[in-house]
């Protein structure tokens, strides 16, 4: 998941973490670019709770946010009237809007406030967050939220769910579009086009695209596909949508078919790789490869 203590560390704030899975080293101090950041170790979400006045969590599904908020040695467990709970996570509305209930039974607070910016964003503190909950509550931590985000991308959409919501839709058109980037380029180069020629012209085009201009030139391109957001986070992301969808019985026939391209890739092991490695399930199938 992102790396956002740092960023609040620079901010002058005490940090206490808690990994979610006790196989995850948790040492006691940690490196970044921009220096040394100390972070005290907590045994459980619990004993962050009992220590905090804000706990801000970040897990790959709804079950683990549950898991996380209402087992037993969850943050409802070790909350105190007042608490705050900024849920970072990216899940379905319904689980958000449920885990507000169960917040609110305990006097508790709590924000779903998914992020857009991948690992890059996080480590510049600068993600777009989308907020659903309180407005007061959003207004109280915003001065958090700034030392994670640009100040001009960080929304307040509107109650709890809210802010899954925009992020699913979010993450529709960034399957999307990059399967659509992915599967023209491969055209392109098999017709005989060179990849940074296409990348310049499209990039003042009609085509043009945040995906082109900032995800496919370093994460795929080069060759690399270290992940900034994994396949199967966006996989996982797409079947919210589905699931939404299904919900509010509204179609979504091309972010269906978008899903099956992706769980192509992850058929191929390119489940833990970045999301742009859907190009190499469709160099594999065209002959030709894609690179810089």
């Amino acid at each position: 998941m992102l790396s956002l203590p740092p960023m609040l560390a620079k901010s002058g704030m005490s940090i206490i973490e808690k990994a979610r899975s006790s196989k995850v080293e948790q040492p006691s101090l940690k490196w970044n670019e921009k220096g040394l950041f100390y972070a005290d170790r907590a045994p459980s979400p619990r004993a962050v709770a009992i220590a905090s006045e804000m706990v801000i969590t970040m897990v790959p599904n709804s079950a683990q946010v549950e898991e996380v908020m209402c087992g037993p040695q969850g943050i409802l467990e070790g909350a105190r009237k007042g608490l705050i709970i900024i849920d970072m996570s990216t899940i379905a509305p319904s689980t958000s809007r449920k885990l507000a209930g169960k917040a609110a039974e305990r006097s508790v607070h709590f924000l779903d406030a998914p992020v857009s910016g991948g690992s890059q964003g996080a480590e510049n503190g600068a993600l777009t967050i989308m907020v659903g909950g309180e407005r007061e509550i959003f207004d109280q931590v915003r001065p958090v939220l700034e030392a994670m985000g640009k100040p001009e991308n960080i929304f307040y959409v509107g109650p709890h769910g809210s802010g899954e919501v925009v992020k699913i839709v979010n993450n529709i058109l960034c399957g999307a579009i990059s399967a659509a980037i992915a599967e023209s380029f491969v055209l392109g180069v098999k017709a005989g086009a060179d990849v940074d020629t296409m990348a310049k012209i499209i990039g003042v085009s009609s085509g043009a695209s945040w995906q082109l201009a900032n995800q496919f030139p370093v994460r795929a391109f080069n060759g690399s596909f270290k992940p900034g957001f994994m396949t199967d986070l966006l996989h996982k992301d797409l079947g919210l949508a589905l699931d939404l969808a299904a919900e509010n019985q509204t179609p979504l026939a091309l972010t269906a078919l978008t899903r099956q391209m992706y769980e192509m890739a992850r058929a191929e092991g390119f489940g833990r790789e970045d999301y742009t490695s859907l190009l190499k399930v469709l160099e594999k199938i065209a002959g030709v490869e894609v690179r810089t």
